[in-house]
């Protein structure tokens, strides 16, 4: 398994490195022909939409992506988080982690405890 994460600020990919595993830019995917499944760190954007490179990822790869972790802001109340509620919904995809920022120890125990158990 490898992660694949969208990050504009930064704090996708400090979250997708302290999993363990290889971890790819979303932009350079296509790039290195893989097989192997994904795990898909992504982010919410206004008012909990998809950023357009994950849906541009997922239109080609969501047949390999076998769970994703989104970061979102508290502050969005309802909002939180919500690309990971609307990939589940529109891609079968399952929603495993919502988390703020760059996460918190414990929001990184569950994701590697996920990993574990999927493997």
């Amino acid at each position: 398994m490898i992660i694949v994460y969208d990050s504009l600020t930064n704090q996708t990919k400090r979250f997708a490195e302290k999993i363990g595993l290889k971890v790819i830019d979303i932009n350079a995917y296509d790039v290195i022909e893989n097989d192997e499944k994904i795990l898909l760190i992504t982010r919410s954007y206004n008012f909990g939409e998809i950023p357009l490179t994950t849906i541009s990822f997922l239109q080609k790869h969501a047949n390999k992506v076998c769970g994703v972790a989104v970061s979102g802001n508290r502050n969005w109340g309802k909002n939180y988080g919500a690309a990971g509620d609307k990939i589940q919904a529109q891609y079968g995809i399952p929603l495993i982690l919502k988390f703020e920022g760059s996460g918190m120890s414990h929001e990184v125990d569950i994701l590697k405890k996920w990993v574990k158990s999927y493997q």
